[in-house]
C-alpha cells in the first residue's frame, strides 16, 4: 500500500541548466570541428595559392598545421584526424611541385609530407583526449552540483506527503522533465522505460519508483548517474520516513495501550469502591427484616450521597482527561477576578470539609488573570481537594492560599500551601501523569487525574503548575496565569 505519493508537473520540454547544455554542446562542436576542417582548409587553400612560389614549404605546413589544431580542439578526434588528411592532400596537390599533382618530387619532400601527416594526427588526438577529459570533468562537476543540490533539499526534507514536492520540482528543473511522479509502496510491479523510470530500494527490498516524463532527449550518462545516485538516497530518506512513522505509530499504540490498561485498572479498583459503598447501602435499607432509626436512616443516607459525589467527581475527572488528551478542549480565556474565584473555591471547600482552616490572601497587583473561568474553577478546586485531603491526613487542619504578581514577568503565581506529609522530590516528577497516585505505602496506578487535570487545563490556558516543599513539612502547589491587561484591584480576605 503506498503511503506516500506527489506529483510534480514542468515546464515542457525545458532542459537541465548544466547537464543537458554539456549534452547539446558535443555534436555542435563536433560539427563546427568538421566545418572548420573542410571550410578552414579550403580558404587557407585558397589564400595560400597566390604565394605558393613565395613561401617555403614549411611555412605553408605550419598554416595547415594551425587548422588541424583549431579543428581538433572545437569538435575533437575525428575532425581533427580530417583536417589532417584534408591537409596532407591539400598541401601535397597544391604546394609541392609538381603542382596539381599527387606526385611528389623530391625525397625531401615526401619526408616533410609525411612528417606534416604523422605531427598532425598526433595533435589532434592529444587535443581531442584532453578535450574529452575537461569535458567529462565539466560534466562530473555539473552531476556533483545538481547532485549536491538534491541531497541538501533531501536532508532538510520535512515528516508528512506533501514534504517530497519541492525535491520533485527541483528535480523536474534540473533535468528537463514535464512531471515528476514518486510513488512509495511495497511491490511497485515492472518498470517500464528504465531510462524515465527509476526503481527505488533499499536492502534489496523495493520501496517504489520515481516516474519522469518529458519532450526531451534520452537520459546522458551523466545525467543517469546523477539520477541513479539521487534515487539512492531518496530511497533512503523515504525509508527514514517509513521506519520514523511506524516508530510513532508504535510509541502512540503503547501510549495508548497504557492508558487504557491504567483506566482499567483504576475501574476495577478505585471505581468499583463507591460502587461498592453505594449497593451495601442500599441494600441495608431496602432489607425487609432490618429496622432503622432516623439516625441510621441518614447516616446511610449520607454515605450514598458522598459516595455518589465522589463516583461522580471521578467520571467527570476521566472524560476532561480523554478531552484533554484528545485536544477537544477550547478555553475561552478572558479577564477573570482572581480573588472571587478563589474565595467561592475555598467556601466550599470549608463546607465539604468544615474542620479545616483555610487562609486567603491575594495581593492587590494579582487580582486580575487572563484565564477561563470554569477551567481556573476546577484547578484551584482540585489543589485545595488534595491539600484538605493532606491536611486531614496529618492532623494539621490548615491551609494557605496565596496569590502574588511575579515580578520577573507578567505573570501571577497562586500557591496552595498545606502541612502534611508532602511530596519527596523523586516522586515530583510524575504527579502530574494521569493515574499516578502517592499514598502512605508507594506510589501506585490509579484514578489520581487531579493534577494531571490541572496541567491540562493550565497548558489551555497558557498556564504553568510545579509543586514546592513547604517550610517546615508539606507540599506547595503553585500555578501560573497571564496577567490580565489593565489588572483589577484585589485585596486580603481569610476565611
Amino acid at each position: 500500500m503506498a503511503f506516500v505519493a506527489g506529483t510534480i508537473t514542468g515546464t515542457r520540454g525545458r532542459m537541465p541548466p548544466r547537464l543537458a547544455r554539456l549534452t547539446i554542446r558535443r555534436p555542435r562542436r563536433r560539427l563546427a570541428g568538421y566545418l572548420v576542417a573542410t571550410v578552414g582548409t579550403a580558404a587557407l587553400t585558397a589564400a595560400l595559392l597566390p604565394f605558393r612560389n613565395g613561401l617555403a614549404p614549411l611555412s605553408k605546413g605550419f598554416g595547415y598545421l594551425v587548422i588541424v589544431v583549431a579543428a581538433a580542439a572545437i569538435g575533437g578526434l575525428g575532425p581533427g584526424i580530417l583536417a589532417s588528411l584534408l591537409s596532407f592532400l591539400t598541401f601535397n596537390f597544391f604546394f609541392l611541385p609538381p603542382y596539381n599533382s599527387f606526385i611528389i618530387g623530391s625525397g625531401e619532400d615526401i619526408v616533410v609530407l609525411f612528417v606534416f601527416l604523422g605531427l598532425s594526427i598526433l595533435i589532434s588526438a592529444a587535443l581531442a583526449r584532453a578535450s574529452e577529459r575537461a569535458e567529462a570533468a565539466e560534466a562530473r562537476e555539473a552531476g556533483l552540483a545538481g547532485l549536491q543540490e538534491l541531497s541538501a533539499l533531501l536532508v532538510a526534507l520535512g515528516a508528512g506527503d506533501g514534504s517530497y514536492d519541492a525535491v520533485l520540482a527541483r528535480v523536474g528543473a534540473l533535468f528537463g522533465f514535464s512531471s515528476v511522479t514518486l510513488a512509495l509502496d511495497e511491490a511497485s510491479g515492472p518498470l517500464g522505460d528504465p531510462g524515465m523510470e527509476m526503481a527505488l530500494s533499499v536492502g534489496g527490498r523495493s520501496l517504489g519508483r520515481l516516474t519522469l516524463r518529458g519532450e526531451r532527449p534520452p537520459l546522458s550518462d551523466a545525467e543517469g548517474r546523477v539520477l541513479r545516485a539521487f534515487s539512492d538516497q531518496l530511497a533512503v530518506v523515504a525509508e527514514r520516513d517509513r521506519l520514523s512513522k511506524a516508530a510513532m505509530e508504535a510509541q502512540v499504540y503503547r501510549e495508548t495501550d497504557h492508558l487504557r490498561r491504567s483506566l482499567l485498572a483504576a475501574v476495577s479498583h478505585d471505581l468499583r469502591s463507591p460502587l461498592a459503598a453505594i449497593k451495601a447501602s442500599v441494600t441495608d435499607l431496602l432489607g425487609e427484616d432490618a429496622e432503622h432509626s432516623p439516625d441510621d436512616l441518614r447516616e446511610a443516607l449520607e454515605s450514598v450521597n458522598d459516595e455518589t459525589d465522589r463516583l461522580a467527581s471521578m467520571i467527570a475527572n476521566l472524560l476532561d482527561m480523554s478531552r484533554i488528551e484528545g485536544g477537544i478542549l477550547r478555553a475561552r480565556v478572558q479577564g477573570v477576578d482572581l480573588g472571587e474565584v478563589l474565595s467561592e473555591c475555598v467556601d466550599r471547600a470549608l463546607r465539604r470539609w468544615p474542620g479545616l482552616s483555610i487562609s486567603l490572601n491575594v495581593d492587590d497587583d494579582a487580582a486580575g488573570v487572563r484565564a477561563d473561568p470554569l477551567f481556573l474553577d476546577r484547578v484551584v478546586a482540585n489543589l485545595l481537594e488534595n491539600a484538605a485531603k493532606a491536611a486531614t491526613e496529618s492532623g494539621t487542619r490548615g491551609i494557605e492560599v496565596e496569590a502574588h504578581r511575579d515580578p520577573d514577568d507578567a505573570t501571577v503565581v497562586v500557591a496552595v500551601i498545606d502541612h502534611g506529609r508532602g511530596v519527596a522530590p523523586e516522586l515530583r516528577r510524575d504527579l502530574f501523569v494521569a493515574f499516578y497516585q502517592v499514598d502512605r505505602r508507594n506510589s501506585h496506578v490509579g484514578t489520581g487525574l487531579g493534577l494531571a487535570i490541572c496541567k491540562g487545563f493550565l497548558a489551555l490556558m497558557s498556564g504553568a503548575i510545579w509543586v514546592d516543599e513547604t517550610v517546615g513539612g508539606g507540599a506547595t502547589f503553585r500555578f501560573s496565569l497571564p496577567l490580565a491587561v489593565g489588572s483589577l484591584t484585589g485585596g486580603s480576605l481569610s476565611a
